[in-house]
């Protein structure tokens, strides 16, 4: 770790608020303590009138100090040890008239300073940090990593075993997880994201698979003479490959059925022993938390089926003009003036196709709800004011996300992310550490991704606020959750 005390030093001072602020928020959430950034107040306390802007502001304490503690940052590679000590006195002298709170300065150079409502943490500080919290240190590195000196191989080695040594990530998992247990107890906005991982679970084929079958259907019914050749030519894309076969397909109802197929007729039977039925217990347990919400970007009513088997109440929201409840008459989950009472919000944002018997039992708004090809998701994400782009807006903003089963790879959902980041991050992502990897003959084996990758991992989603939580594999995810379930009272 000497390299990494010995990079301290040369940090900018964009990489050493990065460190500092993410360390703050990583300890407050270790503590369940709150911690707010760019704190304005006035001299009353009344935050309307922006009189002082704390870098920080902990009302309730933190670390050692029980009271209030207001926290002040000092970056500077040229002021001398006067200079710092005149400035100190001053903000504490300005504040000690208006507040009854531990000033706190954290500076990039080593400094002492005593005053009884004062603390200062200094170089030897921040170095001890370096070591308890090496991801966030890293991650602060990496944001002018090009313009560092790179480190030999063997100081690169030693680096990365110390980031990712396996107390560290369990340390990181725990930390996570008690920060999302905090959130579900306080009812402090939580909220689950759902992706295809876990339709794919419940036996739903994956967009891929899907539009393989798609092509199969084309090529057996001869639609297209050469099939592979003209799905190159119109791109080769996910999807161009679907607005190519919804274009040539004989009617809107086939290819919904299609879609209905991929998703229903290999469906396992309901199992509370896998992720959703685990999502499913968690959402009856959150459900009486009105803030609470789930997004999903699946088509499928699988979570649906759960909930009704745990008798919880639901509202599937896949439109502005209409809702579907479990099968339940609507006056059950409406009041008068048309909102959902006591029932589970699920938000189809993607479109939405409940299992049916029969082909002619498919509704027309749940058909055309589905967002698949590209002139699909080109209207849907070139109205900024859709309510599928508000609402993940919303989530995304108001919420402290988990996300479970998505891949975080389509650019539209990214961009919103971006938009809506928080430094440090508050969304969370479950990502497993074991990959399927094929050789040059064809045979695939199960490898785990390296220290290395997973930094790099982790700083990529922590640029659009996701902080990762690592598993081994994603069939632990279940377990994850049951422990997750069995903590919330």
């Amino acid at each position: 770790m000497n390299f990494m005390k010995e990079q301290n030093g040369k940090l900018s001072r964009d990489e050493f608020l990065s460190f500092v602020k993410a360390v703050l928020k990583k300890k407050s959430l270790e503590e369940n303590k709150p911690l707010y950034f760019e704190y304005r107040l006035s001299e009353n306390g009344e935050k309307e009138k922006f009189l002082n802007r704390f870098d920080a502001f902990a009302p309730e304490g933190f670390s050692e100090y029980r009271n209030s503690v207001i926290f002040e940052f000092i970056y500077s590679r040229t002021l001398k040890a006067e200079q710092i000590k005149k400035r100190i006195k001053g903000v504490t002298d300005t504040y000690r008239k208006s507040y009854d709170a531990t000033i706190v300065f954290i500076l990039n150079t080593e400094f002492q300073f005593g005053d009884s409502n004062s603390a200062v943490w200094d170089l030897s500080v921040i170095n001890n940090w370096i070591e308890e919290y090496p991801t966030e240190y890293s991650h602060a590195c990496s944001l002018g990593m090009e313009r560092k000196t790179v480190a030999s191989d063997k100081e690169n080695i030693q680096l990365f075993e110390k980031l990712y040594s396996e107390g560290l990530y369990l340390k990181n998992n725990d930390s996570y997880t008690n920060a999302i247990r905090t959130c579900i107890k306080e009812q402090n906005g939580f909220a689950i994201v759902l992706g295809a991982g876990v339709s794919k679970e419940q036996g739903a084929k994956t967009w891929d698979e899907l539009l393989k079958d798609f092509q199969k259907e084309i090529e057996e019914k001869h639609l297209l003479d050469d099939s592979k050749a003209v799905f190159e030519e119109v791109g080769g894309s996910s999807l161009t490959t679907a607005q190519l076969c919804k274009d040539i397909w004989a009617s809107e109802k086939t290819f919904a059925w299609q879609i209905h197929k991929s998703l229903y007729d290999a469906a396992r039977d309901l199992d509370m022993n896998t992720e959703l039925g685990e999502i499913a217990r968690l959402a009856q347990r959150c459900q009486k938390d009105q803030n609470f919400r789930i997004l999903s970007y699946n088509y499928d009513d699988f979570l649906e089926q759960y909930l009704a088997f745990l008798d919880v109440k639901c509202c599937s929201i896949f439109t502005t003009k209409v809702r579907y409840s479990n099968g339940r008459d609507s006056a059950d989950f409406y009041g008068m003036n048309g909102q959902p009472n006591q029932s589970l919000r699920l938000y189809h944002v993607h479109g939405f196709l409940p299992k049916v018997t029969t082909r002619d039992q498919l509704d027309m708004l749940h058909m055309r709800s589905i967002c698949l090809t590209e002139a699909d998701y080109n209207m849907l994400y070139n109205q900024p004011y859709s309510w599928p782009i508000a609402s993940q807006l919303s989530f995304f903003r108001e919420n402290t996300c988990l996300f479970i089963g998505c891949s975080l790879s389509d650019p539209n959902i990214r961009r919103l992310l971006e938009i809506t980041a928080y430094n440090p991050p508050k969304h969370y992502a479950i990502f497993a550490m074991t990959y399927k990897s094929t050789d040059a003959l064809g045979y695939t084996t199960t490898k785990q991704l390296t220290s290395k990758d997973r930094l790099q991992i982790e700083n990529h989603f922590y640029r659009i606020g996701i902080n990762i939580l690592w598993v081994k594999d994603y069939s632990e995810i279940p377990a994850w959750l049951h422990d997750l379930n069995q903590v919330i009272v």
